[in-house]
Protein backbone atom coordinates (compact mmCIF):
# COMPACT_ATOMS: atom_id res chain seq x y z
CA UNK A 1 0.00 0.00 0.00
CA UNK A 2 1.15 3.15 -0.82
CA UNK A 3 -0.13 7.04 0.04
CA UNK A 4 -0.25 9.56 -2.17
CA UNK A 5 1.57 12.82 -0.44
CA UNK A 6 3.23 15.68 -0.46
CA UNK A 7 6.50 15.68 1.12
CA UNK A 8 8.52 17.99 2.94
CA UNK A 9 11.17 18.51 -0.08
CA UNK A 10 8.67 19.27 -1.90
CA UNK A 11 9.34 23.00 -3.37
CA UNK A 12 5.59 24.31 -4.24
CA UNK A 13 4.38 22.88 -0.47
CA UNK A 14 7.64 24.56 1.37
CA UNK A 15 9.25 27.94 -0.59
CA UNK A 16 5.83 29.47 -1.61
CA UNK A 17 3.77 28.64 0.72
CA UNK A 18 5.84 29.00 3.74
CA UNK A 19 6.64 32.40 3.33
CA UNK A 20 2.90 33.67 2.99
CA UNK A 21 1.69 31.59 6.08
CA UNK A 22 4.72 33.13 7.57
CA UNK A 23 4.05 36.72 6.77
CA UNK A 24 0.10 36.63 7.46
CA UNK A 25 1.22 35.37 10.87
CA UNK A 26 3.07 38.37 11.76
CA UNK A 27 1.09 40.58 10.51
CA UNK A 28 -1.60 39.13 12.63
CA UNK A 29 0.37 39.54 15.99
CA UNK A 30 -0.02 42.23 18.07
CA UNK A 31 3.02 42.45 19.72
CA UNK A 32 5.11 42.23 16.36
CA UNK A 33 5.12 46.04 16.30
CA UNK A 34 7.32 45.95 19.19
CA UNK A 35 9.85 43.27 17.91
CA UNK A 36 12.93 43.61 15.65
CA UNK A 37 16.56 42.43 15.60
CA UNK A 38 17.73 45.83 17.55
CA UNK A 39 18.79 45.36 20.90
CA UNK A 40 16.85 48.57 21.11
CA UNK A 41 13.34 47.11 20.88
CA UNK A 42 11.39 45.74 23.21
CA UNK A 43 11.17 41.89 22.18
CA UNK A 44 14.31 41.25 20.14
CA UNK A 45 14.38 38.93 17.54
CA UNK A 46 17.25 36.57 17.49
CA UNK A 47 17.69 34.11 14.43
CA UNK A 48 21.28 32.98 14.49
CA UNK A 49 19.64 29.12 14.64
CA UNK A 50 17.88 29.70 11.46
CA UNK A 51 21.55 28.96 9.85
CA UNK A 52 23.10 26.56 12.70
CA UNK A 53 22.44 23.56 14.32
CA UNK A 54 21.59 23.72 17.96
CA UNK A 55 18.46 24.76 21.27
CA UNK A 56 20.00 27.28 22.01
CA UNK A 57 20.84 31.11 21.75
CA UNK A 58 23.30 33.33 24.00
CA UNK A 59 22.84 36.89 23.48
CA UNK A 60 24.38 39.87 25.30
CA UNK A 61 21.98 42.33 27.33
CA UNK A 62 24.06 45.65 27.26
CA UNK A 63 23.88 47.88 30.06
CA UNK A 64 23.09 51.81 30.21
CA UNK A 65 26.67 53.80 30.16
CA UNK A 66 26.76 55.46 33.55
CA UNK A 67 30.20 57.57 33.66
CA UNK A 68 29.97 61.35 33.74
CA UNK A 69 32.61 62.00 30.45
CA UNK A 70 35.08 64.31 30.03
CA UNK A 71 35.15 67.69 29.82
CA UNK A 72 37.54 70.98 28.41
CA UNK A 73 41.04 69.27 27.08
CA UNK A 74 41.31 66.34 29.34
CA UNK A 75 42.03 63.48 27.55
CA UNK A 76 39.65 61.46 26.86
CA UNK A 77 41.99 59.01 25.18
CA UNK A 78 42.83 58.10 28.78
CA UNK A 79 39.28 58.36 29.75
CA UNK A 80 37.07 55.44 28.06
CA UNK A 81 34.52 53.71 30.17
CA UNK A 82 34.12 50.29 29.48
CA UNK A 83 30.49 49.33 28.23
CA UNK A 84 28.95 46.22 30.82
CA UNK A 85 27.30 43.11 29.19
CA UNK A 86 25.75 40.27 30.89
CA UNK A 87 24.66 37.02 28.63
CA UNK A 88 20.90 35.70 28.79
CA UNK A 89 20.05 32.55 26.61
CA UNK A 90 16.60 31.57 24.99
CA UNK A 91 16.15 27.59 24.32
CA UNK A 92 14.16 26.84 21.08
CA UNK A 93 11.57 23.54 20.84
CA UNK A 94 9.69 22.18 18.21
CA UNK A 95 5.55 23.22 17.93
CA UNK A 96 3.12 22.23 14.88
CA UNK A 97 -0.51 22.07 14.69
CA UNK A 98 -2.13 20.18 11.79
CA UNK A 99 -5.84 19.95 10.61
CA UNK A 100 -7.17 17.45 7.95
CA UNK A 101 -10.46 16.52 6.16
CA UNK A 102 -12.73 13.71 8.12
CA UNK A 103 -13.35 12.48 4.28
CA UNK A 104 -14.66 12.72 0.61
CA UNK A 105 -18.61 13.09 1.71
CA UNK A 106 -16.93 16.30 4.07
CA UNK A 107 -15.38 18.32 0.50
CA UNK A 108 -18.76 17.50 -1.22
CA UNK A 109 -20.76 18.83 1.47
CA UNK A 110 -19.10 22.05 1.70
CA UNK A 111 -18.21 25.15 -0.75
CA UNK A 112 -14.87 25.75 1.50
CA UNK A 113 -11.66 25.47 0.23
CA UNK A 114 -10.04 22.88 2.77
CA UNK A 115 -6.49 24.22 1.96
CA UNK A 116 -7.36 27.90 1.82
CA UNK A 117 -9.25 27.51 5.35
CA UNK A 118 -6.42 25.33 6.68
CA UNK A 119 -3.80 27.92 6.01
CA UNK A 120 -5.43 31.12 7.93
CA UNK A 121 -6.65 28.79 10.85
CA UNK A 122 -2.89 27.70 10.93
CA UNK A 123 -1.86 31.49 10.47
CA UNK A 124 -3.81 32.39 12.99
CA UNK A 125 -3.44 29.69 15.59
CA UNK A 126 0.40 30.81 15.21
CA UNK A 127 -0.11 34.06 15.63
CA UNK A 128 -2.01 33.90 18.93
CA UNK A 129 0.61 30.94 20.13
CA UNK A 130 3.84 33.62 19.42
CA UNK A 131 2.03 36.89 21.25
CA UNK A 132 0.22 34.00 24.27
CA UNK A 133 3.74 33.23 24.79
CA UNK A 134 5.32 36.35 24.68
CA UNK A 135 3.09 37.65 27.71
CA UNK A 136 3.54 34.59 29.14
CA UNK A 137 6.91 34.58 29.52
CA UNK A 138 7.28 38.60 30.39
CA UNK A 139 4.60 37.43 33.59
CA UNK A 140 6.48 34.87 34.30
CA UNK A 141 3.74 32.32 33.98
CA UNK A 142 4.41 28.52 32.39
CA UNK A 143 2.73 27.97 29.65
CA UNK A 144 0.06 25.21 28.37
CA UNK A 145 2.74 23.51 26.53
CA UNK A 146 5.71 23.34 28.94
CA UNK A 147 7.65 25.12 26.57
CA UNK A 148 7.71 28.66 28.77
CA UNK A 149 8.52 27.47 32.76
CA UNK A 150 7.65 29.07 35.82
CA UNK A 151 10.01 32.28 36.06
CA UNK A 152 8.01 35.01 38.86
CA UNK A 153 8.94 38.49 38.91
CA UNK A 154 12.37 38.95 40.71
CA UNK A 155 11.99 40.87 43.62
CA UNK A 156 12.93 44.29 42.32
CA UNK A 157 10.50 44.04 39.45
CA UNK A 158 7.16 43.27 40.47
CA UNK A 159 4.94 46.28 42.29
CA UNK A 160 1.62 45.26 44.00
CA UNK A 161 -1.40 48.10 44.74
CA UNK A 162 -2.33 50.62 42.88
CA UNK A 163 -4.87 54.01 43.47
CA UNK A 164 -7.83 55.21 44.70
CA UNK A 165 -10.36 56.41 42.62
CA UNK A 166 -9.42 60.21 43.52
CA UNK A 167 -6.13 59.56 42.20
CA UNK A 168 -4.21 58.62 45.56
CA UNK A 169 -1.45 55.92 45.38
CA UNK A 170 -1.72 52.92 47.99
CA UNK A 171 1.95 51.78 48.99
CA UNK A 172 3.85 48.95 47.53
CA UNK A 173 1.78 46.06 48.88
CA UNK A 174 3.86 43.43 50.01
CA UNK A 175 1.88 40.65 47.40
CA UNK A 176 -1.14 39.99 45.94
CA UNK A 177 -2.72 38.34 48.60
CA UNK A 178 -3.29 42.13 50.15
CA UNK A 179 -4.58 43.44 47.12
CA UNK A 180 -7.63 43.39 48.27
CA UNK A 181 -9.99 46.85 47.25
CA UNK A 182 -11.57 47.62 44.58
CA UNK A 183 -11.77 51.33 45.50
CA UNK A 184 -7.90 51.38 46.63
CA UNK A 185 -5.98 49.17 44.22
CA UNK A 186 -6.96 50.46 40.95
CA UNK A 187 -4.95 51.05 37.45
CA UNK A 188 -4.39 54.71 36.67
CA UNK A 189 -1.92 57.32 35.50
CA UNK A 190 -0.42 58.06 39.36
CA UNK A 191 0.36 53.86 38.72
CA UNK A 192 1.88 54.79 35.62
CA UNK A 193 4.51 57.54 36.91
CA UNK A 194 4.96 55.42 39.52
CA UNK A 195 6.04 52.60 38.19
CA UNK A 196 8.10 54.92 35.42
CA UNK A 197 10.11 56.54 38.81
CA UNK A 198 10.57 53.14 39.39
CA UNK A 199 12.43 51.87 36.48
CA UNK A 200 14.60 54.79 35.67
CA UNK A 201 16.04 54.29 39.55
CA UNK A 202 16.37 51.22 39.15
CA UNK A 203 19.31 49.60 39.53
CA UNK A 204 20.80 49.23 36.71
CA UNK A 205 18.10 51.21 35.03
CA UNK A 206 14.86 49.59 32.99
CA UNK A 207 16.54 51.08 29.52
CA UNK A 208 14.21 53.46 27.32
CA UNK A 209 12.81 53.02 23.84
CA UNK A 210 14.18 55.93 22.14
CA UNK A 211 11.31 57.50 19.36
CA UNK A 212 12.22 60.86 18.12
CA UNK A 213 14.53 61.47 20.01
CA UNK A 214 12.19 61.22 23.14
CA UNK A 215 12.69 58.53 26.08
CA UNK A 216 9.19 56.08 26.11
CA UNK A 217 7.97 52.92 27.63
CA UNK A 218 5.38 50.99 26.76
CA UNK A 219 2.78 49.39 29.25
CA UNK A 220 0.40 46.73 27.87
CA UNK A 221 -2.83 46.66 30.31
CA UNK A 222 -5.93 44.84 30.87
CA UNK A 223 -9.16 45.67 29.41
CA UNK A 224 -10.01 45.95 33.09
CA UNK A 225 -7.50 48.06 33.92
CA UNK A 226 -8.29 50.13 30.82
CA UNK A 227 -11.35 50.41 32.70
CA UNK A 228 -10.38 52.03 35.68
CA UNK A 229 -7.46 53.91 33.58
CA UNK A 230 -10.62 55.85 31.55
CA UNK A 231 -12.55 56.68 34.52
CA UNK A 232 -9.08 59.21 35.62
CA UNK A 233 -9.77 62.33 34.97
CA UNK A 234 -6.53 63.21 34.27
CA UNK A 235 -6.11 60.55 31.71
CA UNK A 236 -8.97 61.71 30.06
CA UNK A 237 -7.63 65.23 30.01
CA UNK A 238 -4.09 64.28 28.74
CA UNK A 239 -5.87 62.86 25.48
CA UNK A 240 -7.78 65.26 25.12
CA UNK A 241 -5.24 68.22 25.29
CA UNK A 242 -1.79 66.54 24.38
CA UNK A 243 -1.78 63.27 23.38
CA UNK A 244 1.46 62.21 21.30
CA UNK A 245 0.86 63.02 17.84
CA UNK A 246 3.10 63.08 14.40
CA UNK A 247 5.35 59.66 15.42
CA UNK A 248 4.36 56.92 12.88
CA UNK A 249 6.86 54.35 14.97
CA UNK A 250 5.24 51.39 15.21
CA UNK A 251 4.78 51.48 19.31
CA UNK A 252 2.53 53.59 18.82
CA UNK A 253 0.09 51.32 16.20
CA UNK A 254 -3.24 50.69 18.14
CA UNK A 255 -2.44 52.47 21.28
CA UNK A 256 -5.04 53.75 23.62
CA UNK A 257 -3.12 56.92 24.80
CA UNK A 258 0.52 58.31 26.07
CA UNK A 259 0.75 59.50 29.36
CA UNK A 260 4.60 60.57 31.01
CA UNK A 261 5.66 59.21 27.99
CA UNK A 262 4.67 55.77 28.51
CA UNK A 263 2.60 54.32 25.57
CA UNK A 264 -0.47 52.62 27.05
CA UNK A 265 -1.71 49.58 25.04
CA UNK A 266 -4.80 47.85 26.35
CA UNK A 267 -3.97 44.29 25.40
CA UNK A 268 -6.89 40.91 26.03
CA UNK A 269 -4.10 38.50 26.72
CA UNK A 270 -2.60 40.17 30.15
CA UNK A 271 -3.49 37.68 32.70
CA UNK A 272 -5.82 38.04 35.14
CA UNK A 273 -6.47 35.94 38.37
CA UNK A 274 -9.95 35.58 39.95
CA UNK A 275 -10.27 36.10 43.64
CA UNK A 276 -8.92 32.91 45.05
CA UNK A 277 -6.72 32.24 42.29
CA UNK A 278 -2.75 33.30 42.24
CA UNK A 279 -0.04 34.36 39.45
CA UNK A 280 2.54 32.61 41.80
CA UNK A 281 2.16 29.62 44.43
CA UNK A 282 1.32 30.53 47.76
CA UNK A 283 0.12 34.09 47.05
CA UNK A 284 -3.53 33.81 46.33
CA UNK A 285 -4.78 37.23 45.36
CA UNK A 286 -7.40 38.94 47.69
CA UNK A 287 -9.38 40.61 44.87
CA UNK A 288 -9.75 40.15 40.69
CA UNK A 289 -6.54 41.13 40.10
CA UNK A 290 -4.59 41.79 36.53
CA UNK A 291 -0.63 41.52 35.93
CA UNK A 292 0.23 44.98 33.35
CA UNK A 293 3.55 44.49 31.50
CA UNK A 294 6.14 47.76 32.01
CA UNK A 295 8.14 47.34 29.04
CA UNK A 296 12.00 48.96 28.64
CA UNK A 297 14.55 47.66 25.67
CA UNK A 298 15.22 44.02 25.47
CA UNK A 299 12.43 43.37 27.86
CA UNK A 300 12.07 39.92 26.35
CA UNK A 301 14.11 37.76 23.69
CA UNK A 302 12.15 35.98 20.35
CA UNK A 303 14.56 33.06 19.15
CA UNK A 304 14.24 31.19 16.01
CA UNK A 305 15.43 28.22 14.34
CA UNK A 306 13.13 27.47 12.08
CA UNK A 307 10.27 30.02 10.68
CA UNK A 308 6.87 28.57 10.29
CA UNK A 309 6.58 26.00 7.68
CA UNK A 310 3.86 24.41 6.03
CA UNK A 311 3.15 21.28 4.77
CA UNK A 312 0.49 19.17 3.23
CA UNK A 313 -0.56 15.61 2.71
CA UNK A 314 -3.23 13.03 0.69
CA UNK A 315 -4.96 10.90 2.88
CA UNK A 316 -7.15 7.94 1.87
CA UNK A 317 -5.29 6.76 -1.46
CA UNK A 318 -5.11 11.06 -1.98
CA UNK A 319 -8.20 11.53 -2.01
CA UNK A 320 -8.25 13.70 1.52
CA UNK A 321 -6.58 17.11 1.94
CA UNK A 322 -4.59 17.67 5.21
CA UNK A 323 -2.26 20.69 6.20
CA UNK A 324 0.28 21.08 8.91
CA UNK A 325 2.62 23.70 9.93
CA UNK A 326 5.34 23.96 12.48
CA UNK A 327 8.06 26.15 13.67
CA UNK A 328 11.11 25.95 16.23
CA UNK A 329 11.51 29.09 18.59
CA UNK A 330 12.01 29.87 21.70
CA UNK A 331 10.82 32.95 24.15
CA UNK A 332 11.81 34.60 27.69
CA UNK A 333 12.48 37.88 29.73
CA UNK A 334 15.59 38.44 29.82
CA UNK A 335 17.04 38.67 33.09
CA UNK A 336 20.55 39.38 34.72
CA UNK A 337 22.18 38.41 37.80
CA UNK A 338 18.72 36.95 38.64
CA UNK A 339 16.89 39.90 37.76
CA UNK A 340 14.38 40.68 35.04
CA UNK A 341 15.91 43.11 32.74
CA UNK A 342 13.34 44.89 30.97
CA UNK A 343 10.26 44.33 32.66
CA UNK A 344 8.56 45.69 35.55
CA UNK A 345 4.98 43.26 36.35
CA UNK A 346 2.25 45.59 37.70
CA UNK A 347 -0.55 44.02 39.89
CA UNK A 348 -3.78 45.94 40.59
CA UNK A 349 -7.08 45.47 40.87
CA UNK A 350 -9.96 45.17 38.37
CA UNK A 351 -13.42 45.69 38.76
CA UNK A 352 -15.19 42.81 36.66
CA UNK A 353 -18.23 43.71 34.57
Amino acid sequence: MADTQFLTGNAATITKWSAILMKQALKQMYLSKFSSTKDSSIFQVKSELTKAKGDKITFGLRMKLSGAGVTGDSDIETAEEAMVFYDDQVVVDLRMNAVKAAGKMTLQRTAYNIKAEAKDALADWAAEILDEDMVYALSGIANAAGTIAVNAPSTNRVWYGGQTSAGVVTANLASDAAITSSTDHLFGTKVISLIKRKAKAASPKIRPVMVDGKEMYVILISPLQNKSLRADADWLNAQRNANWRGSKNPIFDGADGVWDNVVVHEYDRILTRALGESFEAGDVCGIATARALFCGAQAGVIGWAQYLAWYEKMFQYGRVPGVATDMIYGVKKTEYNSEDFGVIAVDTAIVED
